[in-house]
């Protein structure tokens, strides 16, 4: 029953592709080649997590699904407490109910958002319509996240101009392709991120009502799926936007210095009691003890957090090198870790060329400097907090199209040009 539903609503949004004219900058058939990879790697992590990992309670994939369909059966029952919950207006004597679900409480909390609700309520409306099917909620997660994939292709085409750069950086990296391909929270991450930045480059240009819906709509998502990568990300689209009107760096400081000051009297005015070292101090100490507890073997070195602002800045360089660095050629087990080895590899190597280009760089604020900065916080602040291999793989793959297409523009121009000049690339780039 799911490959006849997965495989007939897969068919159904490639037909869609196909005949749709929305999709433009690439050809038709690169279209239908983006989303049958999106396909096939939904096939292989079903496979890990059916074969590979076979336990269901512990597999995110099958996780939220499960709620949701729990959290269906209390829509027929009872659809007031339904309402509430999906609104998050629910009260004390709804709890009977939201106690059937299994991951709606965390045992733990630092005062960030719970991101597991939204893929629960993403489930728990699909339900509705496609009746439980495991299969069609995939298609519907995958036509998400393919989605948020094409307007980020859009968006680096925009800025760059080199569409197979763009085409691998939206479509091909293997981590961001895997875990973005599942009902798991990275799906509607990549919708949300594609969404909220293509809507402002073009909000940018124009102000058009259905990019300034789509804009409100991923930003609302965003704050409710990694609160910390919209937290990265906003100062550097805000400070992005403040140079691209006024090309001033007075001006610039100016407003930096101003919503610094800003976000600190709205600290201490509304979140006094809140600490961000504290939080980020509990989220590392649950990490790690919840890795011992599942004897994961992969928790790589770090210094353990104490709440003191020295020692997160000690662990920024850290933690971006666990991230970058790890899987090393000891953890080699699957062809999953000799992926992202591989790929590790791949971007150090970028990294690589762009550092030799150091002296050579005429440093404005343009795409890519902004792209770098934010792809970068994100990557140390998941080597910093999660230092567990198979974590830091998967939750640094939503910057990974960030860190590629900044990385690759600072390459130094005799790589650029052995590239470039390559018939292959050119054919490629005129045909995709």
């Amino acid at each position: 029953m799911f490959a006849l539903s997965f495989g007939l609503g897969a068919l159904v949004f490639g037909g869609f592709i196909f005949i749709s004219p929305w999709f433009k900058g690439l050809s038709v058939w690169t279209l239908l080649c983006s989303w049958g990879i999106k396909g096939l790697a939904a096939i292989i992590l079903l496979y890990v997590y059916t074969s590979v990992y076979p336990s269901r309670n512990e597999a995110d994939i099958f996780k939220y699904y499960d709620d949701g369909i729990i959290l269906s059966e209390i829509a027929a029952e009872q659809p007031a407490v339904f309402t509430r919950i999906m609104l998050g207006t629910w009260n004390e004597n709804d709890m009977v109910y939201l106690n059937r679900l299994n991951y709606w409480f965390r045992s733990y909390d630092h005062g960030i958002a719970n991101d597991n609700r939204m893929v629960i309520r993403v489930n728990a409306l699909l339900n509705l319509v496609t009746r439980g099917s495991y299969g069609l909620n995939l298609v519907v997660f995958l036509a998400l996240s393919w989605l948020g994939s094409y307007w980020l292709f859009r968006l680096f085409m925009e800025l760059s101009t080199s569409k197979i750069t763009s085409f691998i950086a939206a479509f091909l990296l293997p981590s961001a392709v895997f875990w973005s391909s599942g009902i798991l929270k990275e799906a509607l991450l990549f919708f949300a991120l594609g969404g909220f930045l293509y809507s402002l480059f073009q909000l940018y240009q124009r102000v058009r009502l259905e990019f300034l819906l789509l804009g409100m709509l991923s930003l609302f998502m965003l704050s409710f799926l990694k609160i910390y990568i919209l937290i990265a990300l906003l100062p550097v689209v805000v400070i992005t936007w403040i140079w691209a009107r006024t090309k001033s760096w007075r001006m610039l400081g100016s407003c930096v210095i101003g919503f610094l000051s800003l976000f600190i009297l709205c600290h201490v005015l509304f979140f006094p009691e809140w600490s961000m070292l504290s939080t980020l101090q509990g989220k590392q100490f649950d990490f790690i003890q919840m890795a011992k507890a599942v004897n994961a073997g992969s928790i790589v070195p770090i210094i353990p957090m104490d709440g003191r602002l020295t020692t997160v800045l000690a662990l920024i360089p850290l933690g971006i090198w666990n991230v970058l660095v790890y899987p090393n050629i000891s953890m080699l087990k699957n062809v999953q870790s000799i992926l992202a080895f591989t790929e590790n590899i791949v971007i150090l190597l970028v990294l690589f060329g762009a550092l030799l280009r150091l002296r050579d760089i005429s440093w404005k604020l343009d795409w890519r400097f902004p792209m770098l900065v934010f792809s970068l916080a994100v990557i140390s602040l998941v080597g910093m907090t999660a230092p567990v291999v198979g974590a830091m793989v998967r939750y640094k793959a939503p910057v990974l199209p960030f860190l590629w297409m900044s990385l690759s523009h600072y390459q130094v121009p005799y790589v650029k040009r052995l590239f470039t000049s390559n018939k292959m690339y050119q054919w490629l780039n005129t045909h995709l």
